[in-house]
């Protein structure tokens, strides 16, 4: 009985571990964004134009941040970047394709 509880704790640090943050892209995109994400095991967050307050707070560890470029001003890049702690890889993709990102994650993963 005591194994349960801790079975459950560590799936949830693994999911917080886990956390790929995606910035920019589409909003109708979100649910294939998570698909693919989700699909490897790992929690999608995931923000279209800003980042909500007391985001920082909710992210928990991130294992990687995706910044779609030409959907993403300035300020906000910038303000991403100081998400990715504890050498989380933080990659820039041109498109906002679900191909695109679906490259991304299986390259990490692999």
């Amino acid at each position: 009985m005591s194994s349960e509880p801790r079975s459950r704790d560590h799936d949830k640090r693994e999911q917080t571990n886990r956390t790929v943050l995606v910035i920019g892209g589409s909003g109708g995109m979100s649910d294939r964004y998570r698909d693919v994400v989700e699909g490897r095991g790992w929690l999608l967050r995931h923000y279209e134009n800003r980042l909500p307050p007391g985001a920082r707070r909710d992210l928990g560890k991130v294992a990687l941040v995706v910044i779609i470029v030409s959907m993403v001003s300035h300020a906000l890049r910038d303000q991403v970047r100081s998400l990715a702690v504890d050498g989380a890889p933080i990659v820039y993709l041109r498109s906002a394709s679900v191909s695109a990102l679906r490259g991304v994650v299986e390259q990490l993963a692999a």
